[in-house]
């Protein structure tokens, strides 16, 4: 008894309080893969992943009213994407995500001169995603998800003193805000993984400093970008280490819409559809994300236009997207 008593004193005095560190291994956390094919489409509990990557798309042409694919005859437009992303695991079965992204942009016309350069901060995003179906062995996860866009990048084209080619400066945001809905499945079968995504983007409308109207002197006119519905299927494989993938990403936009504001709850009811400004968008992207270790994946990827939309509104790439092949790399770290 007394050899009993003086053990369980000497641990009492011995121990100390349990806690974790930021990048120590935390006990709470969900299980997670090692691998990408095994991994749901939530990032698990207690798990924070932190993204810095970067897109950069050099356009070379552009798609006709025909839908044609045209070259440039001496133009080169250069738009690239520098994004922070932020993934929490919040419980087993939620997560929420937020990227923060950067542009820098140039346009270049040997003919004409132009020579404009810009970099700045772009629209920020963020959004929460839930997972009502999970399956082991094989993997299977369903998720539903929302996002919000916020408008926040520049939307003025410069000074309209002298007219248009008096503007200095890119428009990298449409100015209005985006709410989008969604859900995705992944399955695994064997070595390969399959993910099909479907979402509906619904742009409001909103006065910008890029449209003016002036028929009824308002001068400060009213857009709406045509809502997005947008479907996604995407194939990989497993090759130790590395996982490779591809498939095909679909977008479908609706009627531009641009005109004055109105009084009542409504301010855009009477907004005109611009005509042939709706679209239909098709690219094939692939990549592989190497999986060095549980907490640190590289992410390598290129997306091939293959069917696009007349750019009746370039350089806005948020609105109409110039032809080019966008080559992405992704740097993941998660604790």
């Amino acid at each position: 008894m007394l050899t009993t008593a003086l053990t369980s004193l000497v641990l009492a005095l011995c121990a100390g309080d349990a806690h974790a560190e930021g990048f120590q291994v935390k006990t709470m956390r969900d299980p997670l893969p090692a691998r990408e094919y095994e991994r749901g489409l939530v990032i698990g509990k207690g798990w924070v992943e932190w993204g810095f990557g970067a897109d950069v798309k050099s356009a070379k042409g552009y798609w006709d009213s025909e839908g044609e694919a045209q070259e440039w005859e001496n133009a080169r437009f250069l738009h690239t994407t520098e994004r922070l992303h932020v993934r929490y695991g919040v419980t087993r079965r939620a997560e929420l995500w937020m990227k923060l992204p950067f542009h820098y942009q140039s346009l270049t016309n040997d003919e004409t001169g132009a020579d404009l350069t810009q970099f700045g901060i772009g629209d920020p995003s963020f959004g929460w995603k839930v997972e009502p179906f999970r399956g082991m062995a094989p993997m299977a996860s369903w998720i539903v998800y929302t996002a919000y866009k916020a408008p926040a990048g520049n939307e003025s084209p410069g000074s309209y003193i002298g007219g248009p080619s008096t503007f200095n400066a890119f428009v990298v945001s449409t100015g209005t805000p985006d709410l989008s809905a969604g859900s995705a499945f992944k399955q695994q079968f064997g070595p390969l993984a399959l993910t099909a995504d479907l979402s509906y983007t619904r742009r409001f409308s909103g006065v910008t400093m890029w449209a003016i109207e002036t028929t009824n002197n308002q001068f400060a006119g009213r857009i709406k970008p045509g809502d997005i519905t947008r479907a996604a299927v995407d194939l990989m494989v497993q090759l130790g280490p590395a996982a490779l993938h591809g498939g095909v990403d679909a977008r479908h936009r609706q009627d531009f819409k641009v005109g004055t504001t109105t009084d009542g709850w409504f301010p855009g009811r009477n907004l005109e559809p611009i005509n042939e400004s709706s679209g239909f968008m098709l690219d094939v992207p692939a990549g592989v994300v190497l999986n060095l270790t549980r907490g640190f994946d590289i992410d390598l990827g290129v997306s091939v236009p293959v069917v696009g939309e007349d750019l009746q509104f370039f350089p806005i790439e948020d609105i109409h997207p110039t032809r080019g092949v966008t080559y992405s790399g992704t740097l993941e770290l998660r604790f």
